[in-house]
């Protein structure tokens, strides 16, 4: 009776872990946002020290990674400046489209408005994904307004 019972409380708190890692990716409406990535057909991807933007409309599911980030939502707003910058439908190329843009600052990063923080604490290695990414679209710089 025992075993069963531990095996009892270690499925209801298996279900609960899972439970509350995909809450706390969700928006509002209880969509992960992260998944609309893959969908979009064109993103301008910017670096605070270039001028200009990469602008990726092929292999753009390669930032389709974006979903495996951990991250939780922050109460805090996001006010730092950001050091890369993805506008995923940007208006200057597609205007009646919605911009969907992230901003990523030094300690956090901002998903069309709501701010996220890594969930294990460590943000150098969301960082790391984003300057690998932005290192791996090898594209000439765009300048538009």
């Amino acid at each position: 009776m025992k075993k069963q019972l531990k095996w009892l409380i270690s499925g209801i708190v298996l279900v609960a872990a899972i439970a509350a890692f995909y809450m706390h990716n969700l928006d509002s409406k209880g969509i992960d946002q992260r998944k609309s990535v893959a969908n979009f057909s064109a993103a301008s991807f910017e670096y605070v020290n270039d001028t200009g933007c990469k602008l990726i409309t092929s292999e753009i599911g390669a930032l389709a990674t974006f979903d495996s980030l951990l991250l939780k939502p922050s109460e805090e707003e996001f006010t730092e400046d950001w050091i890369y910058r993805i506008t995923f439908h940007p208006k200057s190329i597609m205007p009646n489209d919605t911009e969907f843009a992230i901003l990523f600052g030094e300690h956090s990063l901002s998903m069309n408005g709501k701010t996220y923080v890594a969930e294990n604490g460590n943000y150098a290695d969301i960082l790391h994904w984003v300057s690998g990414k932005y290192e791996y679209f090898d594209y000439a710089l765009q300048e538009w307004n």
